[in-house]
């Protein structure tokens, strides 16, 4: 059983992981000049998702975290694992400041380590 458990928490990571890998490829593939402006509506939307490869790849990577979270909820409560997703916040700031050179306001580092004390206090309540 215990054996089980540590397999879907890695489950957790693993969606957790794919989402801000999907995140990233999708604002990557939204950067370019006339992606933006072609997302008007919703048809000019779907052709630019399937024409552009970054898209197209964050679409799947959502999926596939989207399976990976079906796996965990199978195995999990809900209040006990959802807090978990907040791990997104923390690694979309990591991958926005270092990767894609965005700037982090320091306000925003503060709020994020707030989101990691919760993040601690909900994993030691998990036990």
């Amino acid at each position: 059983m215990k054996r089980q458990k540590m397999g879907a928490w890695w489950l957790i990571f693993l969606s957790v992981i794919l989402s801000v890998a999907a995140q990233t490829a999708i604002k990557l593939g939204v950067s370019h000049p006339g992606a933006i402006n072609a997302t008007s509506n919703l048809l000019s939307l779907f052709v630019v998702i399937f024409h552009s490869p970054l898209l197209l790849l964050g679409c799947a990577l959502y999926a596939a975290g989207a399976l990976a979270w079906i796996a965990v909820l199978s195995r999990f409560s809900l209040s006990q694992v959802y807090p978990f997703l907040a791990l997104n916040i923390v690694l979309i700031a990591l991958v926005s400041a270092f990767a894609l050179g965005e700037t982090i306001p320091i306000m925003r580092w503060g709020g994020i380590l707030v989101v990691c004390v919760g993040i601690i206090l909900v994993a030691l309540s998990s036990r």
